[in-house]
Protein backbone atom coordinates (compact mmCIF):
# COMPACT_ATOMS: atom_id res chain seq x y z
CA UNK A 1 0.00 0.00 0.00
CA UNK A 2 1.49 3.17 -1.28
CA UNK A 3 1.29 6.42 1.28
CA UNK A 4 -2.34 8.17 0.80
CA UNK A 5 -2.69 11.78 1.42
CA UNK A 6 -6.11 13.95 1.89
CA UNK A 7 -6.19 17.57 1.40
CA UNK A 8 -8.44 19.79 3.36
CA UNK A 9 -8.95 24.00 2.71
CA UNK A 10 -11.53 25.14 5.70
CA UNK A 11 -12.83 28.48 6.57
CA UNK A 12 -11.00 28.49 10.02
CA UNK A 13 -10.65 25.44 12.39
CA UNK A 14 -14.90 24.29 12.82
CA UNK A 15 -15.88 25.63 9.86
CA UNK A 16 -17.18 25.42 6.11
CA UNK A 17 -14.94 23.18 3.79
CA UNK A 18 -14.43 24.83 0.71
CA UNK A 19 -12.03 21.71 -0.52
CA UNK A 20 -12.13 17.89 0.61
CA UNK A 21 -10.09 15.66 -1.77
CA UNK A 22 -12.33 12.85 0.09
CA UNK A 23 -15.20 14.69 -2.13
CA UNK A 24 -14.06 16.38 -5.26
CA UNK A 25 -11.23 16.10 -7.69
CA UNK A 26 -8.49 18.53 -7.89
CA UNK A 27 -4.91 18.77 -7.61
CA UNK A 28 -2.71 20.00 -4.37
CA UNK A 29 1.19 20.25 -4.94
CA UNK A 30 2.90 21.44 -2.12
CA UNK A 31 6.76 22.96 -2.08
CA UNK A 32 8.72 24.12 1.04
CA UNK A 33 11.57 26.83 0.48
CA UNK A 34 13.27 28.30 3.40
CA UNK A 35 10.62 27.28 5.97
CA UNK A 36 7.86 28.55 3.93
CA UNK A 37 4.63 26.35 2.22
CA UNK A 38 3.52 27.18 -0.92
CA UNK A 39 0.46 25.19 -2.21
CA UNK A 40 -0.99 25.17 -6.09
CA UNK A 41 -3.90 23.94 -6.64
CA UNK A 42 -5.74 23.25 -9.99
CA UNK A 43 -8.59 21.49 -10.96
CA UNK A 44 -11.07 23.53 -8.31
CA UNK A 45 -14.29 24.84 -9.60
CA UNK A 46 -14.12 28.42 -10.46
CA UNK A 47 -17.00 29.16 -7.63
CA UNK A 48 -14.85 27.28 -4.82
CA UNK A 49 -11.41 29.04 -5.97
CA UNK A 50 -12.92 32.85 -5.62
CA UNK A 51 -14.74 31.90 -2.05
CA UNK A 52 -11.12 31.01 -0.96
CA UNK A 53 -9.70 34.30 -2.19
CA UNK A 54 -12.85 35.71 -0.39
CA UNK A 55 -12.24 34.38 3.19
CA UNK A 56 -8.12 34.66 2.61
CA UNK A 57 -8.05 35.88 6.30
CA UNK A 58 -9.58 32.71 7.90
CA UNK A 59 -8.23 29.73 5.86
CA UNK A 60 -6.48 26.88 7.19
CA UNK A 61 -4.88 24.58 4.75
CA UNK A 62 -5.09 20.30 6.44
CA UNK A 63 -3.18 17.51 5.19
CA UNK A 64 -3.95 14.18 6.39
CA UNK A 65 -1.06 11.67 5.31
CA UNK A 66 -1.01 7.78 5.91
CA UNK A 67 2.19 6.34 4.80
CA UNK A 68 2.99 2.52 4.30
CA UNK A 69 2.30 0.51 7.40
CA UNK A 70 1.86 3.53 9.73
CA UNK A 71 -0.48 5.86 11.72
CA UNK A 72 -1.61 8.77 10.32
CA UNK A 73 0.30 11.98 10.72
CA UNK A 74 -2.32 15.14 10.68
CA UNK A 75 -0.74 18.94 9.18
CA UNK A 76 -2.63 21.93 10.20
CA UNK A 77 -1.32 25.09 7.98
CA UNK A 78 -1.91 28.14 8.62
CA UNK A 79 -2.63 30.35 5.83
CA UNK A 80 -0.77 33.80 5.32
CA UNK A 81 -4.07 35.64 3.86
CA UNK A 82 -2.10 38.27 1.51
CA UNK A 83 -0.37 35.06 -0.20
CA UNK A 84 -3.75 33.64 -1.46
CA UNK A 85 -4.39 34.09 -5.45
CA UNK A 86 -6.37 32.63 -8.15
CA UNK A 87 -5.23 33.13 -11.69
CA UNK A 88 -8.36 33.33 -13.55
CA UNK A 89 -6.64 31.87 -16.86
CA UNK A 90 -4.67 29.41 -15.79
CA UNK A 91 -7.53 27.96 -13.14
CA UNK A 92 -4.85 27.59 -10.80
CA UNK A 93 -4.86 29.03 -6.77
CA UNK A 94 -1.99 29.87 -5.17
CA UNK A 95 -1.52 29.85 -1.33
CA UNK A 96 1.39 30.41 1.45
CA UNK A 97 1.58 29.05 4.98
CA UNK A 98 4.42 30.52 7.55
CA UNK A 99 4.04 27.87 9.46
CA UNK A 100 2.34 24.43 10.96
CA UNK A 101 1.45 21.79 13.60
CA UNK A 102 2.78 18.61 13.05
CA UNK A 103 0.20 15.76 14.94
CA UNK A 104 0.56 12.50 15.42
CA UNK A 105 -2.19 10.62 17.12
CA UNK A 106 -0.16 7.78 18.87
CA UNK A 107 1.23 10.52 21.46
CA UNK A 108 -2.04 11.78 22.64
CA UNK A 109 -3.94 8.90 23.00
CA UNK A 110 -3.45 5.64 25.91
CA UNK A 111 -3.75 2.69 26.14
Amino acid sequence: MAQQETWLIKHAVTGRSFADSRKQVFDCRLETTDGLFCFTLQELPRETAEAIVRYSGELNVFRFVTPEDKSIVKHWYYVTPESVKYNDQTGELTLEADSKIEYHPEEYWGD
